[in-house]
């Protein structure tokens, strides 16, 4: 299924790019990424061995790049504008993911450690914006919905407070619009009461348009964007 191989490989890793015409867009930078979610219960009681949610949440990040391009570099075409010669092109990206889906968690015994994953859908954003040295510029907004996989580990080493890796990626099947997209973080989370927690640490959000590096058809320059920094969010609990 072609919207669960983007997924995985969103996950995973960039794919390399098949050879085209056009210049990759390398946008992307340190950002502070806001986040926002929602965990529901549904069976099992959070702190038994399994228990299964609905999970949901949104992150965004917003981030700034210059892009140097040389003579023999190929054209960036991008926005119905075609950046060519040597010049540095500075690159503004805003890039949201948001998802909604099943989250079981299996806690290893009294140990403190679990695992989970997630299997939903999701909707992924790209508002992004060129502007060359010569003053030439160009901005396009980019968005699909799609399917959504992620995996995660937790560590609770105090009785409101947990360590927690989680791996969120998001593919569309779509080459025009956002392809693929994903997030990683690793956060440190404090409990401040039942139903509501703070979270901080590091995160990365990032967006993908493949366009021509999979249809030659499209000659359009495929865009990779990302936003890498502190994450801060909070997190609803029912």
């Amino acid at each position: 299924m072609k919207v669960f191989r983007f997924a995985v490989l969103a996950l995973l890793a960039p794919c390399a790019a098949l050879a085209n015409t056009t210049e990759d867009i390398r946008a992307g930078g340190g950002a502070i990424i806001p986040s926002i979610g929602m965990s529901i219960g549904v069976a099992g009681n959070p702190e038994a061995s399994l228990s299964h949610a609905i999970d949901m949440g949104f992150s965004y990040a917003h981030a700034k790049r210059k892009q140097e391009h040389a003579v023999g570099d190929g054209p960036i075409v991008f926005g119905g504008q075609m950046f060519t010669g040597q010049q540095d092109i500075e690159w503004t990206s805003n890039i949201q993911l948001a998802h909604l889906g099943y989250r079981p968690r299996y806690w290893f015994g009294n140990s403190g450690w679990a695992i989970e994953g997630v299997i939903g859908l999701g909707w992924a954003g790209l508002g992004i914006k060129g502007v060359g040295a010569n003053g030439q510029s160009a901005a396009e907004r980019l968005s699909n919905g799609g399917l959504v996989l992620g995996v995660g580990g937790l560590w609770r080493f105090a009785k409101a407070t947990s360590l927690q890796l989680r791996l969120l990626g998001f593919g569309s099947g779509k080459e025009e619009g956002v392809t693929s997209a994903s997030r990683w973080d690793l956060t440190v989370t404090h409990a401040l009461g039942k139903n509501f927690q703070l979270r901080g640490g590091l995160g990365i959000l990032s967006a993908t348009s493949t366009r021509e590096a999979t249809d030659s058809n499209i000659v359009k320059s495929p865009i990779h964007a990302s936003g890498a920094g502190l994450l801060l969010g909070a997190d609803f609990l029912f």
